[in-house]
């Protein structure tokens, strides 16, 4: 196994600059997810790291060796496509045999290694059938295991699951989680799945329009987003982003005139200071209380156990999220005061950037 550097990477396809720059670093065994909205340069940088794409500046280090212009096979890698790519003549075991083939690996070291892959993946039942006679969720495992039986130094993914329905997502975040555990590879995975990122990785990197918006931990990027579009682009239902305006008296007057208390700022703002006060949907309160502002329930999704409450305010201004557990207490049409708690509160400036709180200092 080895670590993963990417150096400045730029990309330009005809006028338009794909890549701005991007250095990432992963660390050896780690699993490293890129997220962003459609786009936003995830699969090209993936395809530069695995050779398909030349990039116009920077470079890739796998290890201690510099890739970068480097053919694929003698790159180290393994990827496996959104399209699985497999070959529909052949059958699992030839599929997941093909590359070792090609390289002339010895026989009995194939044999080896393809039941090994197939072991760790559950499809020993499945080698000699063809893609045709497999499902989804299969065709995608036959994928992996032929990325397995490569023994690469780093797997790379390119949204593997966007082709499968819900449920089947479900299962093979489960697959996936459990076979880096097993196998603890260095890996690269790119979505557009904020859900698929959050829940699998050791460290995302949040992309947009060819640039980094913020490396951290799911846990860290949740909690302490540098910029609204990490806030909301993080988090289902996303994050409520009010607008307001720093008061003379230390709160935020909202949008339609009411104001609430804000956490202590590391630095003061003057007063007319324009920001944006977030909230995610679940800290959300609706009970009565001192502090509480009046909302009007415009919308109820309830979705079994948990529902979410589309809010709107008597006094005028947009509407806001709160996810709570459906007790069946609530209905669309009526008042309800809710509370919006000071320690749940994201501030940010008139460029969207946060605002340092004295609460996020370590």
């Amino acid at each position: 196994m080895a670590g993963l550097t990417i150096e400045t990477a730029r990309k330009r396809f005809g006028s338009t600059e794909v890549l701005k720059g991007v250095s990432i670093e992963v660390a050896d065994g780690e699993f490293a997810v890129i997220v962003g909205p459609s786009g936003c340069g995830k699969s090209t940088l993936l395809r530069a790291v695995a050779g398909l794409e030349e990039l116009d500046g920077g470079r890739v280090v796998i290890g201690d060796r510099d890739v970068t212009r480097l053919a694929p096979s003698e790159r180290g890698i393994a990827m496996v496509f959104q399209s699985y790519a497999l070959y529909p003549h052949l059958s699992v075991r030839e599929n997941m045999a093909f590359g070792l083939r090609i390289a002339k690996v010895d026989k009995a070291e194939i044999a080896q290694r393809v039941q090994r892959a197939a072991q760790i993946l559950n499809i020993e039942g499945l080698l000699d059938r063809k893609p045709a006679a497999l499902s989804g969720g299969q065709r995608q495992r036959v994928a992996i295991g032929r990325a397995i039986v490569r023994q690469p130094q780093i797997f790379l993914f390119d949204e593997p699951l966007s082709n499968l329905d819900a449920d089947l997502r479900v299962r093979m975040r489960y697959e996936f989680a459990r076979l880096h555990r097993q196998l603890g590879t260095t890996t690269l995975y790119v979505t557009h799945d904020q859900v698929e990122a959050m829940t699998l990785a050791d460290r995302i990197v949040v992309l947009r329009d060819g640039r980094i918006e913020q490396v951290g931990s799911p846990r860290m990027l949740y909690e302490r987003p540098a910029n609204i579009f990490v806030a909301q682009f993080l988090g289902t239902p996303r994050m409520n982003i009010l607008p307001a305006t720093m008061a003379d008296d230390g709160r935020a007057a909202l949008a339609d005139g009411r104001r609430i208390a804000l956490p202590a700022l590391a630095a003061p703002l003057p007063a007319g200071t324009p920001l944006s006060v977030g909230i995610r949907p679940e800290h959300v309160r609706i009970g009565d209380a001192p502090d509480a502002l009046a909302f009007t329930i415009g919308f109820i999704e309830r979705l079994g156990g948990l529902a979410t409450v589309h809010l709107q305010s008597a006094a005028g201004g947009g509407p806001i999220a709160c996810q709570r557990r459906d007790d069946g207490s609530l209905r669309e049409g009526s008042s309800a005061p809710v509370r919006l708690p000071t320690e749940h509160l994201h501030l940010f400036d008139p460029s969207g950037t946060a605002i340092e709180t004295r609460r996020e200092r370590p």
